[in-house]
């Protein structure tokens, strides 16, 4: 015999009924950083709001009545993760505005001058690129074939290398005090390494692995999204994360990165333009572009496989390169008037 079966009739949970509605601003409205945002909210029934609890913005904050002003603490661009509590009628209810801030800055346009052009291994998969002391260190990628590599800048040479397991796929690499830093795609692992490219340790982090780069005594990793992340060295955890935006709207697949000052010079994963994107680390916005168009012959080396990818700075001195190119460019930069 069939096995007898049951019917089990489902019951619906009881909808919660929302008697708050947001005026102003409108669901994902986006302002510019700076901007002076209007909060207004009413009751459905016409009800008196008593009072609004501002939350997730430093200290909680009480605005009396149904409508109030508000800038955000910390000058950043990005979604606040804010949330308002009305008070009516000895009740209470929790909404969460969804606003954006971008950024008010009009990006300075950069150009370039070719100081020099070193030898550069066309294998290389470039995926990080930074100097220790007076030797170039070069992470590169693609499963079975990502390195760690020691170079001398002259000639191109390798002093050291460093081969990571087949199942990984090398990504951005950086260093801090005596450390070198090396992140991978998908496999949430980063490896480091002593000046000579022993291993040391090993972390674990969550998401995508693609640019690294250090400053002062945080590391700031990208992930192919909008999302910079900063890291505490000694345990990878993440410290604070920014949100990168322009006047138009938020910047995504920011790789290789390189800190210079309180700026992140960024390369961008496209074959659309030539081109590294400077960014404030204090507020997430794009403050600069630079165009490279020009320094690599794109009849020669194009399709995705071939961008931008690779910035170094050292002694006041700025080097690029691309995936699998034959040459590491030193440049200075040039202000469009």
């Amino acid at each position: 015999m069939p096995k007898e079966t049951k019917t089990v009739k489902r019951r619906n949970s009881p909808r919660i009924k929302k008697e708050i509605n947001l005026i102003t601003p409108k669901l994902g409205s986006t302002f510019p950083l700076g901007t002076l945002v209007l909060f207004t909210l009413e009751h459905k029934k016409d009800h008196l709001i008593d009072s609004i609890l501002l939350e997730g913005d430093g200290k909680p904050k009480t605005f009396t009545g149904n409508h109030f002003e508000w800038q955000p603490e910390r000058f950043r661009t990005g979604n606040p993760q804010i949330s308002l509590t009305a008070y009516f009628k000895d009740k209470k209810e929790k909404i969460y505005p969804k606003i954006t801030f971008a950024s008010n800055l009009n990006p300075s346009r950069y150009t370039y001058e070719l100081v020099n052009t070193y030898p550069h291994n066309e294998k290389s998969y470039t995926q990080g690129l930074f100097f220790e002391n007076e030797y170039l260190y070069e992470s590169t990628g693609h499963r079975g074939s990502s390195t760690i590599g020691k170079y001398d800048l002259v000639s191109g040479e390798v002093i050291q290398m460093a081969n990571i397991e087949n199942k990984y796929f090398g990504e951005g690499a950086t260093s801090w005090k005596e450390t070198i830093f090396q992140i991978t795609w998908e496999s949430h692992i980063a490896f480091t390494y002593d000046k000579d490219l022993n291993r040391t340790r090993t972390f674990n982090y969550s998401g995508e692995g693609w640019g690294l780069a250090t400053w002062g005594d945080t590391l700031v990793m990208s992930d192919g999204s909008e999302n910079i992340y900063l890291l505490n060295p000694k345990d990878f955890s993440q410290i604070d994360r920014l949100q990168i935006y322009d006047q138009t709207g938020k910047l995504n697949f920011l790789n290789e990165l390189e800190v210079i000052g309180n700026d992140l010079y960024a390369n961008v994963y496209t074959t659309a333009s030539d081109e590294i994107i400077i960014i404030d680390l204090l507020t997430g916005r794009v403050k600069g572009v630079i165009d490279l168009m020009g320094l690599i012959d794109r009849s020669k080396y194009r399709g995705i496989d071939y961008v931008l990818n690779g910035i170094a700075s050292y002694q006041n001195r700025l080097f690029v390169t691309a995936k699998w190119h034959p040459y590491l460019y030193e440049i200075t930069l040039r202000k469009v008037q």
